[in-house]
């Protein structure tokens, strides 16, 4: 499941084709290859091909085919060599690499001697004599590999023909024998299973095929990692496998804190409230013990006098968290270019980790998710892990667009890749202004300037940006700060400090405006920031 959260995660695939994948790539399915029946069917499938390659060796012989060729490379040399007369060194050669069988060496010398013989037909007759060579050294190797033993002679085209069967049945067994050892039922060319062992059994196959990963899909539904769409059928990852991804990225981004050397404090201040940690200490006069470490406490008894009746010295409590409550959405980025460099990975990574940090630790906050490209919407923490970045469909390099935002159809034929922060920042000013919270953020996720904005019910898309852009994504800017609305930005491009219009860069506007910072972060290192500056805003705010 890791693995598979991780495909699903890192690229556009939904979760039955990264499950088909992985089997493909080689994930053990025996205990399900047994079960289904699938192991005796590809035991019995090797066992007619078998059969078939032993009744073709006891009734073909390919010698007569092996001369046929002989003879026929001789003649094709006889005349090249007639058209070399005046060249007796060229000649020489010729004879050499025909008698050693060598191929290539015919191909490396071809054209030189074409070169220094200056006959214009002697290229053609050379390929010949390659052409030769090659077949006999196949139907040599054939009869080696094979060791036909029947008496009903073959002609040459007849014998490459049934050499090239034969292989093709080898590599069918051989992918049979890896599907045994390692349940990879997806290494099949199904085209040959259906020539050489008839349509019955390819339909056997695939029928079994479905029906182990009808098993697989089954076992994954019962523990609770998977479930089934109910509209469109297609498996997906489950809440609790979703919130297992965010859990897995958080005790990553902490170890790798821990191990780094930036000196970063991430411990979370203690304060009055209800919100606990899983760090105890000993009990003061004037606590509450609601929160009571039963273990700990038990465990000090027990050290300091062998009894498991604890006094007051031996009592601890977990460590409050405060009460501090914020409201946090999290703005997207989803346009086109977000895909470069896994950018849009590790922002799912980073959304799903502050998730579970939120949901574990400061389970009173709000988080919500915007992703916004042309348009916005909002997105819950199930979704997260298939967003994918809007595909580009336009690759004109000057673009304006003006199209009708009242008009239905119109509206639906709007590339969607384009960057609106005008929409992204109304739609979460509208969801924090929702809640009764004092303290509320936006933590702004992108890579490129605004190329996008809504106009007097017209929608402006524009490639490279124009000054709307620019003016309606800061009016909204200032709209959300003037609701006590802090933008924290995290910033994947240098795109921002042009100065496209006018003396100030966009960023220096911008920052006028937001009241909160702006980050350069490596997208590797973009989750290990958002959360030190999450919890370090939650320590001022406790």
């Amino acid at each position: 499941m890791s693995v598979l959260s991780e495909m699903v995660m890192r690229y556009d695939m939904q979760l039955d084709d990264a499950l088909r994948e992985l089997i493909n790539r080689g994930l053990p399915v025996n205990l399900f290859l047994k079960e289904g029946g699938m192991d005796d069917l590809v035991g019995q499938f090797m066992e007619q091909l078998d059969e078939q390659i032993n009744q073709v060796q006891q009734q073909f012989q390919i010698d007569s085919a092996i001369d046929e060729t002989r003879e026929s490379m001789h003649r094709s040399q006889k005349k090249t060599e007639e058209l070399l007369k005046k060249f007796p060194e060229l000649q020489n050669q010729l004879k050499d690499a025909a008698e050693r069988q060598s191929s290539d060496e015919l191909y490396r010398m071809k054209w030189d001697m074409v070169k220094k013989s200056g006959q214009k037909d002697l290229g053609q007759r050379i390929a010949r004599v390659q052409k030769d060579l090659e077949d006999l050294n196949t139907l040599q190797e054939g009869q080696k590999r094979f060791r036909f033993t029947g008496d009903q002679p073959l002609s040459r085209k007849e014998a490459l023909d049934l050499l090239r069967q034969l292989a093709d049945m080898e590599d069918l067994k051989q992918s049979m024998q890896q599907a045994q050892a390692n349940g990879d039922l997806f290494n099949f060319d199904l085209e040959k299973l259906a020539r050489y062992l008839g349509p019955e059994s390819y339909q056997e196959f695939l029928e079994r095929r479905e029906r182990i990963m009808e098993n697989l899909r089954k076992l994954m539904e019962e523990q609770g990692q998977v479930v089934t769409d109910q509209d469109s059928g297609e498996m997906k990852l489950s809440p609790a496998s979703v919130r297992r991804i965010g859990r897995r990225a958080l005790e990553e981004i902490f170890a790798a804190l821990k191990s780094d050397d930036t000196g970063a404090n991430i411990t979370a201040e203690e304060g009055e409230g209800e919100q606990v940690s899983t760090e105890s200490r000993p009990i003061e006069y004037g606590d509450s013990i609601h929160a009571l470490d039963i273990s700990s406490t038990l465990i000090n008894a027990f050290i300091r006098t062998g009894s498991n009746r604890p006094g007051f010295r031996d009592i601890e409590i977990f460590k409050s968290r405060g009460q501090a409550r914020s409201a946090t959405v999290v703005l997207l980025d989803m346009s086109g270019s977000m895909m470069r460099a896994d950018r849009f990975y590790y922002a799912k990574r980073m959304v799903m980790a502050l998730d579970a940090l939120i949901r574990e630790d400061y389970k009173d906050d709000r988080l919500m998710v915007v992703g916004f490209g042309t348009f916005a919407r909002s997105y819950s923490p199930a979704e997260i892990p298939s967003l994918q970045p809007f595909p580009v469909t336009m690759f004109d390099p000057h673009i304006r667009l003006r199209l009708d935002a009242s008009n239905e159809e119109s509206m639906e034929y709007a590339p969607l890749y384009f960057t609106n922060l005008q929409r992204g920042l109304s739609l979460s000013r509208k969801l924090l202004g929702s809640g009764e919270t004092r303290n509320k953020q936006i933590i702004l996720i992108t890579d490129g300037v605004p190329t996008a904005h809504f106009e007097e019910g017209t929608l402006h898309i524009n490639y490279p940006p124009s000054p709307g852009d620019f003016e309606f994504a800061l009016r909204e800017t200032k709209a959300a700060t003037d609701d006590g609305v802090v933008i924290n930005t995290f910033l994947l491009t240098s795109d921002w400090e042009f100065s496209y219009f006018g003396d100030e860069s966009f960023i220096q506007q911008f920052a006028k405006h937001s009241q909160g910072r702006i980050f350069y972060p490596h997208p590797r290192q973009m989750d290990r920031m958002v959360l030190v500056d999450f919890i370090q805003n939650k320590k001022t705010l406790i």
